[in-house]
């Protein structure tokens, strides 16, 4: 099967494009990765070195690319080269991890990768199903999913192990290919 690593968004959307990180990238990565959301909510390494975005782009992520087991794109904007965000898809599972740079948070940017990841991993056939999970409380990610057609599942303890090994309580979802692309009722705020 041939997998692209560059994917775009022209239709009504921002004219998003998904592509490789690159070891360009690596500075914006370093200084996304001190926001302490991040610290909060995501599984990298904290304190978060220089040396951990070099080794993430240079390593974890063809090394996942190569074993089919997790594509990671970059997301920016089509017109640009400016590096927004991560968006990530781990295989077997389907499981769909993403963040975007403090600056560009706000503006549609993830419903809209999110989106076409899941319109490629569909079309492609890597899956057929998408999971997503977030600690309990980041209403970012939950609302990003929402937004997205995830059916809520609840709270279960997370699938992915965190930085200490434990596995917190968090919010879980499911999309199917045939399920809607338009938020579902279920949501602990809804």
């Amino acid at each position: 099967m041939a997998l692209s690593s560059t994917l775009t968004a022209a239709q009504g959307g921002t004219g998003l494009r998904l592509d490789r990180l690159t070891a360009a990238d690596a500075t914006a990565v370093f200084d996304y990765c001190q926001d302490p959301v991040f610290e909060r909510y995501l599984t990298i390494p904290w304190p978060y070195l220089r040396s951990d975005a070099t080794s993430f782009i240079a390593g974890f992520v063809p090394k996942g690319w190569a074993s089919d087991a997790e594509y990671t794109w970059a997301i920016r904007e089509a017109d640009s080269d400016e590096l927004l965000g991560v968006i990530a898809l781990r295989l077997p599972s389907g499981s769909l991890g993403f963040w975007l740079g403090a600056a560009h948070r706000g503006r549609g940017l993830l419903p809209e990768a999110v989106g076409v990841v899941a319109d490629w991993a569909f079309s492609t056939g890597v899956t057929d199903s998408l999971r997503w999970e977030c600690l309990v409380g980041n209403t970012s990610s939950a609302r990003v999913a929402e937004k997205c057609g995830f059916t809520f599942l609840g709270e279960v303890p997370a699938e992915s192990a965190y930085r200490d090994g434990g596995h917190p309580l968090s919010w879980s979802g499911r999309l199917l290919s045939t399920d809607p692309r338009t938020p579902r009722p279920g949501w602990p705020w809804a």
